[in-house]
């Protein structure tokens, strides 16, 4: 069975050198997985595209990313998330950053805004298979401490406690403020399970993502059809501006945790 694959086994499936294995891998968390893609694999050199025979994998890819080898994959939901963090934690794989995108409960959390997990509760299907102890899994890179952190000076980074659902069309006001009434900033799809595998692989793992909107400010098209078209044009600028400072933290992370562990 799959979860009996060993790190050799998973090489061979792969195609992937031994000499290859990423120490970091990034995932972004999206509904665009090749679009997506192509963003991110812009930033890599040397790159290696791989995947499965059976299409198991897919949108993944090993690359030199500032002189060290990382590992890139788009997901949407946490079972996609989990197949791929399970993959690269067998084969060594040590930090596991998630971004991609979110929805902000806080109040003071706005489109395009950062938002960094301190931890995440296990509201999707996923992490029960690999965590055992409880709901709540931690992050264990503190992003707070790094110096990338310091280089955003013109988005408002937050830190807090996420709800991870696999649900999001199911989403209503009642499960919105249930949410935010428990202590949850944020809200997304991927961030629990990414942090559930990679704790049980004995990774370390962060995530760091962007808030697409805010659904508690009750901002609604209905509202006011021009001031809501507005107010969307300024949301898109700052969401563009959001998802780029994200990904320039993500990596900026990677890089310094290659540098520190001497990779």
């Amino acid at each position: 069975m799959l979860r009996d694959l060993t790190r050799n086994d998973w090489l061979t499936i792969l195609g992937l050198p031994g000499r290859r294995i990423p120490k970091t891998l990034i995932l972004r968390g999206t509904r665009n997985l090749k679009s997506q893609y192509e963003v991110y694999r812009a930033h890599f050199s040397n790159v290696l595209e791989i995947g499965s025979p059976n299409g198991i994998l897919e949108d993944v890819l090993v690359g030199d990313l500032g002189g060290f080898s990382v590992a890139y994959a788009s997901v949407y939901g946490a079972p996609m998330a989990s197949e791929v963090v399970h993959v690269f934690g067998v084969l060594g794989t040590s930090l596991v950053v998630q971004t991609g995108c979110c929805g902000a409960l806080a109040d003071e959390i706005g489109p395009g805004d950062l938002f960094i997990a301190t931890e995440a509760y296990c509201g999707e299907g996923s992490s029960q298979y690999y965590k055992k102890d409880g709901k709540m899994v931690k992050a264990s890179f503190n992003a707070a401490e790094s110096r990338a952190i310091e280089g955003i000076k013109d988005v408002p980074v937050h830190f807090g406690r996420i709800y991870t659902t696999s649900a999001l069309f199911a989403e209503g006001k009642k499960e919105v403020e249930d949410w935010f009434k428990k202590g949850f900033s944020a809200v997304d799809m991927e961030t629990s399970a990414t942090f559930a595998v990679a704790e049980h692989f004995g990774m370390d793992r962060a995530s760091i993502l962007f808030a697409f909107d805010n659904p508690r400010r009750k901002e609604h098209m209905l509202l006011e059809y021009a001031l809501y078209l507005m107010k969307e044009a300024n949301k898109d600028k700052r969401r563009i501006l959001g998802n780029r400072r994200m990904i320039e933290l993500a990596f900026g992370i990677v890089k310094e945790y290659h540098a520190a562990n001497n990779a």
